[in-house]
């Protein structure tokens, strides 16, 4: 009889488990889109339970890696994109699987599935791009005549005049380092240009140069246009700040404008590039997909994750995606919402986007030290805190990359 019972509790929990699969991510933002997909599926016929769970982004690394490591993770997750050590360790240990034979990719762009390949294999359903860059709340702009600055020194201007008006120019989630380091690399596409970039990843020039030096010193000098305390504040408190008209600008990314209409329905978004030096420069936008829709070494459910990751590749998921979130789908055929900021950072998408980088997506970021990791997210908060120059934050970079980067080690005759 007890046999009985034993075998009765393991069907049970397996018919349980049948129909559910569970997803973690970095994104809050994202619930809704599951839901949305977990109704589409059933029309289609498959019943499937989606468990969506997100963690705070600044943990979320530590805990998938910890618990795939122990058997305890999802079926699905949402992995960085590659090239990035962090993606590709968890690859070399068998904790993401390649989903080429199951998925039909054709909505793709080669660039997009760049970012998910490794050795030939497809990591993951690429879910959104990014574009970074400084929005601003439009009710000031017009209140002061302000247009969209052509230089860096004219947005200093404008920084000039909201503070002398008693307006909070830009909230900084300093707390945040990451935040940082995006704030660096979307003024570096711009401010020093795709083809100084270019000269660093081929070894023609280093960190020591000037122009990267000078690069810091004018993020360092425009903090005395930040709010007070900026480098204990968090996204959070930035977005609950820009969304109800405590500060004018923010640099981030189209992600943001979500939560800023959701907490405050009637706030009215800009958004431009981050200027470069002069005018017969050209702007450019940091650009990079987002992440991917990973299968985990720890599936319990396979079938039915397969059918969510299909769906996942098709240009409906895209259209749910983007209608919630205001993000820009990956894939390809999506119909996008009417809304015309996510129009005008389409578009700087298309055209815009530099095609050379040192944030995510770049080859600094492969390897440790990290570029990303280990020396602007560390470096950029001890800048602000005056804990070290500019200078000295150009050295610590020189000093970590030229350890592995080849081209740098040729230069330096190392």
């Amino acid at each position: 009889m007890r046999k009985l019972v034993v075998l009765v509790a393991v069907l049970l929990c397996v018919l349980v488990l049948a129909g559910e699969v569970n997803i973690w991510s970095w994104r809050s933002q994202d619930a809704e889109v599951w839901k949305q997909v977990e109704e589409e599926l059933r029309k289609m016929g498959k019943d499937i339970k989606i468990n969506f769970t997100a963690f705070v982004p600044t943990e979320y690394d530590a805990k998938i890696a910890v618990a795939l490591q122990t058997g305890t993770g999802p079926d699905i997750v949402y992995s960085r994109r590659l090239p990035g050590g962090r993606t590709q360790t968890m690859i070399e240990n068998g904790l993401y699987l390649p989903i080429d034979e199951y998925i039909d990719f054709s909505n793709f762009s080669q660039t997009i599935l760049n970012s998910v390949t490794f050795q030939g294999k497809k990591y993951g359903v690429p879910f959104a791009v990014q574009v970074v860059g400084i929005f601003y709340n439009k009710e000031y702009f017009n209140k002061f005549k302000l247009k969209e600055p052509e230089t860096w020194d004219e947005l200093v201007e404008i920084a000039k005049t909201l503070k002398k008006n008693g307006i909070t120019p830009f909230f900084i989630p300093g707390k945040e380092a990451w935040t940082l380091t995006m704030q660096h690399a979307m003024c570096g596409v711009s401010v020093l240009g795709p083809e100084w970039i270019k000269k660093l990843i081929d070894g023609e020039t280093d960190f020591l140069d000037p122009k990267f030096t000078d690069l810091n010193r004018r993020l360092n000098d425009l903090k005395v246009y930040y709010q007070d305390g900026f480098l204990a504040n968090s996204t959070t408190d930035m977005d609950a700040a820009f969304a109800f008209g405590q500060a004018a600008m923010v640099f981030y990314g189209i992600w943001g404008y979500q939560n800023w209409k959701n907490l405050n329905p009637d706030i009215e978004v800009g958004y431009f590039m981050v200027p470069p030096l002069t005018k017969d420069q050209k702007p450019y936008a940091y650009v990079y997909m987002d992440g991917a829709i990973t299968l985990t070494s720890n599936v319990k459910n396979l079938k039915d994750s397969i059918e969510v990751l299909k769906f996942c590749a098709t240009p409906k998921f895209g259209t749910i995606f983007a209608n919630i979130t205001y993000n820009i789908p990956a894939v390809s055929g999506a119909e996008l919402p009417k809304v015309p900021i996510l129009e005008e950072v389409v578009d700087v998408y298309l055209k815009h986007a530099s095609p050379y980088v040192y944030w995510v997506g770049s080859v600094f970021v492969t390897q440790k030290p990290s570029l990303y990791d280990d020396v602007l997210s560390p470096g950029m908060q001890e800048m602000y805190a005056g804990r070290i120059t500019p200078e000295e934050l150009s050295k610590k970079a020189q000093e970590a990359i030229s350890q592995w980067y080849e081209p740098l080690k040729k230069r330096l005759g190392k």
